[in-house]
């Protein structure tokens, strides 16, 4: 059974009741958002040794087109106005690693008939619409979970047309029972459940707009529960939903497009439309607008204005992240941190006192790690924000050997908690912070706070620097992975 249920009891939607194989806790679903095996984009060499790899270095004419390795490189050259992107590997020392290459159509009718052409000749390809920050776009989704998801693949895809009449208020707007009509595209990936889910009626001008609705209806997503057999309830959405694919610069995955791994496209991973909306192949495009397609949406103010329920989650979620930063502290986070980091399904009960008061800022690194929620290990965002913070920590302690040891050690021992854990990936995704913006101690502290609502953490503002005794040389990232091996 599935009900909206808000701080007031709301019963307002109603399902049939099934199985759902187990949810996994945070780990098993964590929005959506799980690391994987591939989640660094990194491998070793050696280990695809004697591998025909047939997206191996950047070419500059693959599919028939002329790619450009960075973004500022597409702008220049201007080749078209919908923009599209593709994985090649290349090696990195003694790994491989994923990167992206861009090139454009001069329109969606030329971008599918490749697809198509393609897709006649028995070919895989791995184009990936993108999403510029100007551009319209419609409402999509990245649902991602266990294998076993799939089995009940039709009523996730209900409950998800449920959710958002609910939350747009379909019936309040007038709007035929028919509407909110989706394109589906899923994979039949052994690993995952995966499914990109396209409403072409819902549209949006920009990122910017896109955006206003999104942290709404992102942290909104708990509210949707399903009543399991054994008496607890599952949080359907919010373990499913990958709140990460709206960026301003945002790569997705388009029809029939397969991913990547070890120079091979993987066909089981293809993503194909189970159907079209209105027979129009186009409409499988998130970037692909139709005007004759739009419902009119209210506005994010008229929304919460007249849902009481809705409000409620909004409020919840914005009161629990301001409640995280410390007394003085600009509260403000940005809409990806918001998304992923500050989860609900993050936060423990509980209470006490985690005194940081008097610690050197490694001792509050180690401390503050350990009072992090166990499943943050699992998600990828969480690992790859703090990787940030490991890299801002080494940096302070370029000299200091003892210091660094101990951060690294901490650092290990807290990603150790994905059950997939790679030493030398998580050496490279640290190292690979170099030369980019990152977060200090202060996000990992915040998140300590966020995970544990009932508990008082005290600090200071003031960081008390690490003092260590031994001044040797400092080890490579190749000496760090061998010492700790």
């Amino acid at each position: 059974q599935m009900r909206l249920a808000g701080a007031h009891g709301s019963r307002s939607l109603r399902a049939v009741a099934w199985g759902a194989g187990g949810g996994g806790g945070v780990g098993g679903g964590g929005g959506g958002q799980a690391r994987s095996k591939s989640a660094s984009t990194s491998s070793v060499l050696s280990t695809s040794s004697g591998v025909h790899r047939q997206h191996w270095g950047f070419k500059h004419r693959e599919y028939g087109l002329q790619w450009y390795q960075s973004r500022d490189a597409l702008v220049q050259a201007d080749p078209g106005p919908v923009l599209v992107g593709t994985s090649y590997e290349y090696a990195k020392g003694e790994r491989v690693t994923q990167a992206r290459k861009y090139s454009a159509f001069q329109s969606h009718e030329d971008y599918w008939e490749l697809v198509n052409d393609r897709l006649n000749d028995g070919l895989l390809h791995n184009l990936h619409e993108v999403l510029q920050e100007r551009e319209a776009r419609c409402l999509y989704f990245d649902l991602d979970g266990p294998p076993s998801y799939r089995a009940i693949h039709n009523e996730i895809i209900s409950l998800l047309r449920q959710y958002l009449w609910w939350f747009f208020g379909g019936e309040r707007r007038g709007w035929r029972p028919e509407a909110l009509e989706p394109v589906v595209l899923t994979s039949e990936d052994p690993n995952k459940y995966s499914a990109h889910v396209v409403f072409p009626e819902v549209q949006f001008r920009d990122h910017a707009h896109q955006e206003e609705y999104m942290k709404v209806l992102l942290s909104a997503l708990p509210a949707l529960t399903v009543d399991m057999p054994d008496g607890s309830s599952l949080p359907l959405l919010e373990k499913l939903v990958d709140c990460m694919p709206y960026s301003r610069f945002q790569l997705f995955r388009g029809p029939y497009a397969c991913k990547l791994k070890q120079g091979q496209l993987r066909a089981d991973t293809c993503l194909e439309p189970e159907g079209y909306f209105r027979s129009d192949p186009l409409a499988a495009f998130a970037s692909h607008v139709d005007p004759g397609y739009a419902l009119a949406l209210p506005s994010v103010e008229q929304l919460l204005a007249e849902n009481e329920e809705l409000r409620h989650f909004r409020n919840s979620r914005s009161s629990s992240i301001s409640l995280s930063a410390r007394r003085g502290e600009n509260g403000m986070v940005s809409s990806q941190d918001e998304a992923n980091l500050f989860q609900p399904l993050f936060q423990m009960p509980g209470e006490g006192e985690l005194d940081l008061v008097g610690m050197t800022d490694v001792e509050q690194f180690e401390t503050a790690l350990k009072w992090l929620h166990p499943h943050r290990a699992t998600q990828f965002w969480s690992w790859f924000r703090l990787s940030g913070v490991t890299y801002s920590m080494l940096a302070r302690y370029t000299d200091d050997p003892g210091a660094r040891r101990r951060i690294w050690d901490a650092h290990f021992a807290w990603s150790r908690g994905y059950e997939h854990f790679d030493l030398e990936e998580n050496v490279y995704a640290v190292e690979n912070n170099k030369g980019t913006p990152v977060s200090g101690l202060s996000l990992l502290t915040r998140l300590a706070r966020f995970d544990n609502p009932g508990m008082t953490v005290r600090e200071t503002v003031m960081r008390i620097a690490f003092s260590g005794l031994e001044r040797p040389q400092r080890k490579s990232a190749a000496e760090v992975v061998r010492a700790a091996a």
